[in-house]
């Protein structure tokens, strides 16, 4: 039997939550028995298989999660975590060996505290900067696995489909009251609606309390949940796409080579990697809080960004969707073709298979 590895994601949108299902996937192809232990809307994207076992934790107090965690520290060889690293600091705390994957090294002012033990193995995901931070930090420049985004190559685009895909992942975060997520989805997906062609059906993929809000408020639109394997094949036959701006997002229409409308950003990380790509021309068309005259500065962090996106989307859904849906319909008119997919000759391919031996290779040698 192959290692017992214990998988967890933050809860800050689905691009954690997606990594770990990723991760979950080559672990066990390649023979590791792998367990899950998260709550909330991370849940959506974990499934049995591969996991053997599924831990919900959704509500347990901090203290009662690393009760749990110091049970399932027998159960498991090592933790890894997708980038909840308050967790992954009580994992060792409970006397597991962990491993982070992080897909936002770029981003972070400094490592967190978890990547500073000495013990843990640090996974980071290329972007803009990454090296250059990881080599200029002493402390992690020894023993950082840099690994390509976590998508695989082939299967790209082809287009001929008469159904536009509308992808809401890494909405869902502690910083933003579910309400408010719901008038942005529904924002969203009723301009879009408005903007493309009525011969075009409209299909949302979005985490499942999103989709049981939206129900079918909006006419002519599928709303639903979807695996991440599946999202792609839709992708692959859609006629073009529109995806909130964040790291997973961008990396899957790379992969896939779809025509992609950036939908205005929802958090900090989302924006400033949306003007990174835009400027290094990996962006096909873009719709942004600016384009409807509003002013949205997340700051330097995400607690500030509900007091923002609130004013924003009080202003924008009291237009009803007439000005969204005449912005989509430009941004379709104007729109590039794959531009995004600039970034897999850029930093590369199949991080998961390469994080995932790295993880391997770490627990097989006493690591930790």
């Amino acid at each position: 039997m192959g290692p017992r590895i214990l998988l967890n994601a933050e809860a800050f949108g689905f691009g954690p939550a997606a990594a770990a299902a990723v991760l979950a996937d080559e672990l066990a192809a390649s023979g590791a028995e792998v367990g899950y232990l998260g709550g909330g809307h991370t849940l959506d994207l974990q499934h049995r298989p591969p996991y053997a076992a599924v831990h919900d934790v959704t509500g347990l107090s901090e203290a009662a999660c690393l009760d749990r965690l110091r049970v399932l520290a027998g159960e498991y060889d090592a933790f890894l975590t997708s980038m909840d690293f308050a967790l992954g600091l009580a994992a060792r705390q409970a006397g597991f060996r962990v491993a982070v994957y992080d897909a936002l090294a770029w981003f972070w002012p400094g490592a967190w505290p978890v990547v500073r033990d000495e013990s843990v193995l640090y996974v980071a995901q290329e972007f803009f900067g990454v090296r250059e931070r990881v080599a200029s930090d002493a402390e992690l420049a020894g023993r950082t696995v840099l690994v390509p985004p976590l998508v695989s190559p082939g299967g790209g685009w082809r287009g001929g489909g008469r159904q536009v895909v509308v992808n809401l992942g890494g909405l869902c975060n502690p910083f933003w009251a579910p309400g408010e997520v719901e008038t942005y989805a529904r924002i969203v997906v009723s301009g879009v609606r408005a903007g493309v062609p009525s011969s075009c059906s409209v299909l949302v993929a979005t985490s499942e309390a999103i989709a049981r809000a939206l129900g079918d408020s909006v006419r002519g639109v599928t709303v639903g949940t979807y695996r991440r394997d599946q999202v792609l094949d839709l992708l692959r036959a859609a006629p073009y796409a529109f995806m909130t701006p964040g790291l997973g997002n961008l990396y899957d229409a790379a992969a896939v080579g779809v025509p992609t409308v950036l939908l205005p950003a929802t958090n900090t990380t989302q924006a400033r990697q949306a003007d990174v790509v835009a400027a290094q021309g990996y962006c096909d068309a873009r719709v942004d809080w600016a384009d409807f005259g509003l002013a949205v500065d997340f700051g330097d962090g995400d607690p500030e960004m509900t007091g923002v996106l609130t004013a924003a989307l009080r202003e924008l859904g009291a237009e009803g969707d007439g000005r969204f849906g005449e912005r989509v319909a430009a941004s379709v008119r104007e729109m590039g073709h794959g531009r995004a997919s600039g970034l897999l000759e850029r930093f590369g391919v199949g991080g998961g298979r390469v994080a995932a031996g790295a993880v391997l290779k770490w627990v097989q040698s006493g690591g930790g």
